[in-house]
């Protein structure tokens, strides 16, 4: 099973609990989920991105911002 871990500079943590609690809920689990499908991305391909190796089983067209 994967372990997830979100990173947060001061900066934004900062101007998260400055801000609105839906903004702050809302970025959390944004952060949350795009990790969480980074993650299964990695264990579905056998492989981290730009990664070459024999166990890789596809490659990934990359995401948007």
């Amino acid at each position: 099973m994967a372990q997830i871990n979100i990173t947060l500079n001061q900066e934004e943590f900062l101007a998260l609990m400055s801000c609105d609690c839906n903004e702050f809920f809302r970025t959390f689990m944004e952060k949350g989920l795009n990790q969480a499908l980074k993650c299964q991305s990695d264990q579905q391909l056998q492989a981290k991105p730009y990664e070459r190796s024999d166990e890789r089983t596809d490659y990934r067209n990359g995401y948007r911002e």
